[in-house]
């Protein structure tokens, strides 16, 4: 069965609104993932032309790849309601998400290990804060113990997502990539993290995640609140996603109550054509 491009992203946050795509772009000419316009053209472009070093694909392709994505749909069905249309991506979702939970939940006894400094078999608070300190100092660029706008401008920027970079995913934990990400995931409403904030805050999840109040987190406490999580940012994501597959329906359906892959080969076109931003038959990065 084909994997929709909602689910072969990688990393995404979880957000409990469409409407507004972060460059207003509308949602139905997304994939269905919160992100800039820069990395929605970028994942259309390197993900349905296969190639991750690709900067542009023609209509031709697109609508082609597009399509394929709902060809083992169509194979059993001729025409499809809303139900059976969601339904096939809630399946595809699912099936991404389990592969990547268990990925995810290996890669968390892996993160142990390497944070178990002593190897004595728990994470101490003091291992735990180190990290912590690593972390915060990555974004803090001028070393003053704050993380804020300044910082931001010290940030070497990338200016596109050229060079197979990673794509988020739709459901999995939020990680803070840049200096602004970091504040809006740390900053508790405020446009500065401090030090002694972040470190505070990590304290508070130490202490809950320390379940047997041993001030130490066994691999098993540590796992688990990693696994808990993850569940948790599942859930919303597919409660999120679940509007998303309805509205890309209607988008479709076009007033009809049943698509046929004629349908989605057209609504593949109309989304074509809104990225193909200087109409010359290509989906161009930096277009």
């Amino acid at each position: 069965m084909k994997k929709s491009i909602l689910t072969l992203a990688l990393f995404a946050t979880v957000s409990t609104a469409f409407a507004s795509h972060q460059d207003n772009v509308p949602s139905i000419f997304t994939a269905g993932i919160i992100e800039s316009a820069n990395a929605t053209q970028s994942r259309w472009v390197k993900e349905l032309s296969g190639d991750k070093e690709a900067t542009s694909i023609a209509k031709k392709l697109f609508v082609e790849k597009f399509v394929l994505q709902y060809q083992s749909l169509f194979q059993q069905y001729k025409k499809v309601d809303r139900s059976q249309f969601v339904a096939f991506e809630e399946q595809q979702l699912n099936d991404t998400i389990q592969a990547h939970r268990e990925a995810s939940i290996k890669q968390a006894h892996v993160r142990f290990g390497v944070l178990n400094k002593n190897k004595d078999g728990k994470i101490s608070l003091k291992e735990f804060q180190d990290i912590g300190e690593k972390s915060f100092e990555s974004f803090d660029k001028n070393q003053d113990g704050i993380v804020n706008e300044e910082d931001a401008k010290l940030e070497t920027k990338k200016s596109s997502m050229h060079g197979g970079a990673m794509f988020k995913m739709a459901v999995s934990i939020p990680v803070a990539t840049d200096v602004n990400s970091f504040i809006e995931q740390q900053g508790q409403g405020e446009k500065y993290v401090t030090l002694a904030q972040f470190l505070t805050e990590r304290e508070k999840q130490f202490t809950d995640t320390d379940t047997n109040h041993d001030w130490g987190l066994s691999e098993e406490e540590y796992v688990a609140e990693f696994t808990h999580r993850y569940d948790q940012n599942a859930a919303e994501a597919k409660a999120r996603l679940n509007v998303f597959y309805n509205e890309r329906f209607v988008a479709i359906a076009q007033g009809k109550t049943q698509v046929s892959q004629k349908d989605v080969k057209h609504f593949a076109e109309s989304v074509f054509k809104y990225w193909d931003k200087n109409n010359n038959g290509k989906i161009e990065l930096d277009e």
